[in-house]
């Protein structure tokens, strides 16, 4: 037995014990990162007095460069750590555009401890371990608190490579954690958001390292059943972002966030990562790991399989988690930045993906992810909202892709995705049902997979079952204005037109400019009798498809029993009318609208059908005026529509 001289501060109901570097409220332990706790001694230490930015940041790192917004994330944790009953705590002063002040009263004192030294089985004095990094999953971590520099620097497109697989180490850490049931916090997360890490030392905005170390998380995480992560398309946006990580939790919906950085220097990186609590803004997991470039994706591989052996049945693997992307530093950098830009989903930013990811499969051509994505890009230029290429160009172009991605990785959910799509425009629907099923058994947590799947059960006439995928997708998903507008449109298919007025108002927040929350929008007004709300959205949408809006209008008109501007409106959409041939289905709405039922049926059964017109007959409100007539039924069955 030994006897230890401890330092303490105590202030409120808090005790700082600056020897075991430890900060406890009473009886509890309240987890601090490194780096917070330093930076809560640095306070306490000049209790009363004010402490400049620029001091604390050199005392904090003090052989780095850092950006204010590390500084102020620091802060932004302490000050969660130090509230009680959920308010954020009074001790901490800031001093605008100078620096912070701690104000509480502070005790200082000494006392002397009995102790035992903490022994090893093999005879060795234990090492101390980064905090709240559970050891016995004997995870290789460096614990020294300074990165080995050999004074110069690698190309970034060699660091966004390694950083995107040496985070992989936290997912090994972070997975046995969540999943032991005896830890003191007992806290095991439903759904989890991975941020973009933050990059210290550089201030270029073209530096993605980390969304691409975030990507990988999101990956492996999301190949574990009972574990929703939310998916790169929800994340990517914070990539070069200024709000809190609680903050950004909170809007994201999800119970934890996995937050981190990463630091570069010469031949070394160092990432550090820390999972925060939602409810009360603890960080209750953190780690730091320091490797060097080389040998990094044997070092992903081994960590991945580390990882399969420790899960036990409760979190269990849907997939392999063993695989690699690339052994190529410069195609997983293109590949990453070809990522970027597919997640921003507009007309402008899609060729930009597509010439990063076609970069990305010439400097690797067995890099199936990448050639993933790049189908998924191609398939999407057949969209009308993007108009980059014939729809038969770029459906040719999707299935040689596709057809390789999975050739080389079969266990792509991107890549089922982009086929089950490509089979449902060639109208193979039993073949595109296997294939979206296919991709969601692979990755239940793949939003683009769930949205793209309601789509197609509504064309198989399956409302119920696909406002259910919808709802997931937005879930999953829940700051796209892609998902909250096309949920808006699947509930307005099942009359639930308030639910379509707020998530359409919720796409247009992310995405102004989006066209069809802002139909949906109107149409949802039209059906509630709010008739000026709802012109008002069409006038909105009117420059982006003239012909499409006056339509609506037109039809709006009709409800309103408006005669004269139902007319107008119809002449208007005709003038805009590019094939000058009549449009039966519209023509059909309208003369429903204003109750004119004969006239309605009439052009009724000279319409086209296809799986798309028989889905909206059977559910679009528009048609409700009809429903009750014989001649409906009769028209249904006639078109096999039940």
């Amino acid at each position: 037995m030994i006897q230890r001289a401890l330092h303490f501060y105590e202030f409120g109901p808090f005790k700082l014990n600056v020897t075991e570097r430890l900060l406890q409220r009473g009886a509890e332990l309240v987890p601090l990162t490194p780096k917070v706790f330093d930076t809560l001694l640095v306070l306490v230490e000049n209790n009363g007095h004010i402490v400049e930015k620029s001091e604390l940041m050199q005392q904090l790192w003090p052989d780095s460069f850092v950006e204010e917004s590390s500084l102020t994330q620091n802060i932004s944790l302490l000050r969660r750590a130090l509230a009680i009953g959920g308010a954020e705590d009074g001790y901490i002063e800031t001093i605008p555009k100078r620096g912070y002040r701690f104000v509480a009263d502070v005790r200082e004192r000494d006392e002397l401890t009995n102790s035992f030294p903490p022994n090893r089985e093999d005879g060795a004095i234990a090492q101390p371990s980064p905090a709240n990094v559970d050891t016995s999953a004997n995870i290789p971590v460096n614990t020294s608190t300074d990165i080995p520099s050999n004074g110069h620097r690698k190309p970034n497109s060699y660091i966004a490579a390694f950083s995107g697989c040496i985070v992989l180490g936290a997912v090994f850490t972070f997975v046995y954690w969540i999943r032991d049931k005896n830890r003191s916090e007992n806290f095991t997360p439903r759904s989890v958001a991975v941020l973009p890490f933050k990059t210290i030392g550089t201030t270029s905005e073209a530096d993605l390292l980390g969304l691409g170390m975030a990507d990988a998380l999101i990956i492996k995480l999301s190949r574990l059943d009972q574990l929703t992560v939310l998916p790169t398309s929800s994340v990517f946006r914070f990539t070069n972002r200024q709000q809190d990580a609680v903050a950004i939790g909170h809007d994201l919906g999800v119970e934890a966030v996995l937050d981190g950085t990463v630091q570069r220097d010469g031949d070394w990186v160092r990432v550090t990562a820390q999972l925060i609590r939602l409810s009360d803004g603890k960080t209750v997991w953190s780690g730091k790991f320091d490797e060097r470039y080389k040998s990094i994706f044997t070092l992903q591989d081994s960590i991945s399989e580390q990882l399969s052996v420790s899960l036990r049945p409760q979190v269990t693997p849907s997939a392999k988690l063993t695989a690699h992307q690339t052994e190529n530093t410069e195609a997983y950098q293109a590949y990453v930045t070809g990522l970027y830009f597919w997640n921003r989903r507009t007309k402008e930013n899609l060729p930009k993906a597509i010439d990063h990811l076609e970069k990305a499969v010439e400097l690797d051509p067995n890099f199936a992810q990448a050639r993933a994505i790049l189908a998924d890009c191609y398939y999407l230029t057949a969209q009308d909202e993007y108009g980059n290429a014939s729809v038969e160009e770029a459906i040719e172009r999707a299935s040689v892709a596709v057809a390789k991605a999975l050739e080389q990785n079969d266990s792509l959910a991107e890549a089922h995705t982009v086929k089950a799509g490509i089979k449902l425009a060639e109208r193979h629907m039993d073949e595109a049902g296997q294939e979206f099923r296919r991709a969601l058994e692979l990755n239940p947590n793949y939003a683009v997979g769930h949205l793209r799947y309601a789509y197609y059960l509504f064309f198989s006439l399956k409302l119920d079952e696909a406002l259910a995928h919808m709802q997931r997708a937005q879930q999953l998903d829940p700051v796209s204005p892609v998902t909250n507008g096309a949920l808006a449109g699947m509930l307005f298919n099942k009359h639930d037109f308030d639910g379509c007025i707020e998530y359409s108002k919720r796409s247009l927040e992310l995405e102004p400019g989006s066209f069809g929350a802002r139909l949906n929008l109107g149409e949802a007004y039209a059906q509630k009798r709010m008739f000026t709300e709802a012109h008002e959205a069409f006038d909105k949408a009117i420059d982006a498809n003239p012909q499409y809006v006056y339509w609506e209008k037109a039809y709006a008109y009709g409800l309103a029993g408006r005669r004269a501007e139902v007319w107008r409106s119809v002449a208007e959409a005709e003038k805009h009318n590019p094939t000058r041939m009549k449009i039966h289905f519209n023509y059909a709405q309208v003369y429903a609208s204003l109750g004119e039922k004969d006239k309605a049926f009439a052009e009724m059964d000279q319409m086209a059908m296809g799986r798309m017109r028989m889905a909206a007959i059977k559910y679009d409100p528009a048609f409700d005026p009809l429903r009750g007539d014989a001649r409906f039924k009769e028209f249904m069955k006639r078109n096999g529509i039940e």
